[in-house]
């Protein structure tokens, strides 16, 4: 029978073993997060992405629709300009900015430029941010990484201004200030 002097040395000894080894992981966890940072600073990968610049052109890209079909997002009438609110379902700033959009959606009945939002998240998170919004434009799914990869969205919110050929006129990066918001309607109807 083991006596209550013997449990309690099993019991210290446990302990002491599980602190050692917690330390040690503790150690290796920071060894391997200041190697990741040295490698992330290092690496192309790891730098911010570049946000489009004016006069470079974008390609179609497939998204779906509310309804669920899918379709490309493409650039053909060059009679035309396109706006696109790049935004998060979960975004506070895209939040924010919405009052904005939607002042630029409904000033926007006199100028030739189709609206369109584009959202990052899934066709189910992005009906239910629509229904529970009231966004007051066109707005699409592009869940898929092509989207952001191609247009080179680093974070949202996001606002792109397109000639009607996919050509880059204008972006504006983050929420939308009141001279922006004045900008953008001037620039639609240019």
């Amino acid at each position: 029978m083991v006596g209550p002097k013997n449990k309690l040395n099993w019991i210290q000894v446990i302990s002491i073993a599980l602190n050692v080894l917690l330390t040690i992981e503790a150690v290796l966890l920071i060894v391997q997060n200041r190697d990741l940072k040295n490698s992330l600073r290092r690496s192309p990968v790891g730098a911010q992405v570049e946000p489009l610049k004016a006069g470079e052109r974008v390609e179609a890209v497939k998204v779906q629709t509310l309804d669920g079909n899918t379709t490309d997002l493409a650039y053909t009438d060059p009679g035309k300009k396109y706006l696109l609110f790049v935004l998060s379902t979960t975004c506070p700033h895209c939040e924010k900015t919405l009052v904005n959009w939607k002042a630029i959606a409904q000033d926007n009945r006199v100028h030739n430029c189709d609206i369109i939002g584009v959202s990052v998240h899934s066709l189910d998170e992005t009906k239910r941010y629509v229904s529970n919004k009231n966004v007051g434009f066109y707005v699409v799914s592009a869940a898929d990484t092509s989207f952001s990869r191609k247009y080179k969205i680093s974070g949202v919110p996001e606002t792109i201004l397109l000639k009607g050929d996919g050509s880059v006129e204008k972006v504006w990066i983050g929420e939308l200030s009141e001279d922006q918001t004045i900008e953008i309607e001037k620039l639609m109807g240019a």
